[in-house]
């Protein structure tokens, strides 16, 4: 047993607990809302009274929590939660840093968790705890890293009867048009997006913008730069906010990658954006040569190189691969380029370069992981800064997919999951548990498909959107 969960341990988080338990308790609160993240960037949890004593031991969960498919079903062939071995409970620790009161919910705090075993030691398969050691690995060479993410976002109207029978294709978009930036769009969404914010404020999330998408209902919103687990605290607790606000206001905010593909809009992504720093230093720009730095792009060669194989962790569902179309801004092979939209890395300097120099990530869907999607950016950019690879030179203007230079991203989850388990580069910096948790879970994912849909590979490539993947991901992606 680690010292963790020994009594002075204990003894010691329940006095810093208490100071913070007297701030919610001043705020009104009287119960705590449990958010412990699942494994594909949902959290899940439980309503708990206020009392010093949970931050101390934690509250059990059963394993199978890590182990969650699309639509709530369970892989129970998961090596880390399986029939063999019982499915038994991990503990979910709250985090001290992340306890904020939710003022829309009157007397409710919430409080963000991580998962360890029952020994005391981190949970070998919590994405979360993943990235909090990416940012430990990085603080020990001085580096720290900036993260801002865009969120997209299909918001539609609400209609129970229609939702009971899973008739989600049926369900009428929140906004008539496709104009994206639009401050017109009817109905008006000026009320939802004040109060979303205004919540977000309220839980220490500080959201930069919210507006109109490319496509019939579809909405983005922006994050301000945070540290990477800051990041995508804020990512899956903005997700759950959004949807009970829409939920009290007879809307469902649905974070698929595609509701459709017949519609014309750019399906929902998740734009990585992304520096490296050493103290006040975004080392990123090279100040002297007024351009990229050396090191960015010796990053930039470690995240080409792992980014086919990565890619099971930024399309994580049968559903994401129907976002792929490099000319709406879903890249379909790995390149880079200086302010190339459809590219898998955009380079982007901004008004003040020695700030605002950062990568954008564009290859992730709003239905990935944040927690895992992040660390896997990060250890990748780590990857090639440590073995001083160059990239090849950017890719220009026009479609990149017709540059032979780039290696092509997987086309649908069963290449994907390939390229997954055969990566070195996937089992050194994820963890060999890790990978081989995760890759189970998604071969499930596709197997229950292939059971479900004839030419499974061909209905994806040329079909519509099945009732099986809304049925499946509507909800729950």
């Amino acid at each position: 047993m680690s010292e963790f969960f020994s009594k002075s341990g204990m003894a010691r988080r329940a006095d810093e607990a208490r100071a913070v338990v007297e701030r919610l308790a001043a705020a009104g609160c009287r119960f705590l809302q449990i958010e412990s993240p699942d494994n594909n960037g949902s959290l899940r949890g439980k309503i708990v009274p206020l009392a010093p004593s949970l931050f101390a031991s934690g509250t059990a969960f059963a394993r199978v929590m890590l182990a969650v498919k699309g639509g709530g079903n369970i892989c129970f062939s998961a090596p880390f939660a399986n029939t063999e071995n019982g499915c038994g409970k991990i503990v979910s620790m709250p985090d001290l840093a992340t306890a904020v009161a939710l003022p829309w919910k009157r007397d409710v705090a919430g409080v963000i968790c991580d998962y360890y075993m029952n020994d005391g030691t981190p949970c070998p398969v919590d994405a979360r705890q993943l990235l909090r050691s990416v940012e430990a690995q990085m603080a020990t060479q001085n580096y720290s890293a900036r993260v801002a993410l865009e969120t997209e976002v299909y918001i539609l109207q609400q209609d129970e009867a229609l939702m009971r029978q899973e008739r989600f294709a049926e369900l009428p978009s929140f906004g008539y048009s496709r104009m994206f930036y639009s401050i017109s769009r009817v109905p008006s969404f000026e009320g939802l997006a004040k109060e979303f914010v205004t919540r977000c404020e309220a839980a220490g999330i500080p959201i930069e913008a919210f507006h109109t998408e490319w496509g019939r209902g579809m909405y983005e919103y922006t994050f301000a730069p945070q540290t990477p687990l800051k990041a995508a605290d804020d990512s899956v607790r903005a997700k759950l906010y959004l949807k009970e606000l829409c939920a009290e206001r007879g809307l469902v905010a649905c974070y698929m990658a595609a509701k459709s593909i017949d519609e014309g809009d750019t399906c929902s992504g998740c734009h990585h954006n992304f520096s490296i720093w050493r103290g006040s230093e975004n080392i990123f720009w090279d100040p002297s040569a007024g351009r990229l730095s050396q090191t960015a792009r010796h990053a930039a060669a470690g995240l080409l190189e792992t980014m086919p194989a990565f890619s099971l962790v930024h399309r994580p569902w049968v559903n994401s691969y129907r976002r792929m179309n490099y000319f709406l801004g879903a890249p379909e092979n790995a390149s880079w380029g200086e302010e190339n939209a459809f590219v898998g890395i955009r380079v982007v300097h901004g008004a003040a370069p020695e700030r605002m120099t950062r990568f954008e990530h564009r290859v992730s869907g709003t239905d990935m992981n944040p927690y895992l999607s992040i660390a896997s950016i990060l250890l990748a950019s780590l990857r090639g800064m440590r073995e001083k690879k160059d990239p090849q030179p950017y890719a220009q203007s026009g479609n990149p997919t017709e540059d032979k230079r780039w290696e092509r991203l997987p086309r649908a989850m069963p290449e994907a999951i390939e390229l997954f388990r055969k990566s070195t580069a996937v089992a050194e910096e994820l963890g060999a548990e890790f990978a081989a948790h995760f890759s189970r879970t998604r071969e499930e994912e596709w197997n229950d498909f292939s059971a479900a849909i004839a030419s499974p590979e061909q209905a994806l490539q040329k079909g519509p959107v099945t009732d099986w993947e809304l049925r499946r991901y509507f909800e729950t992606a």
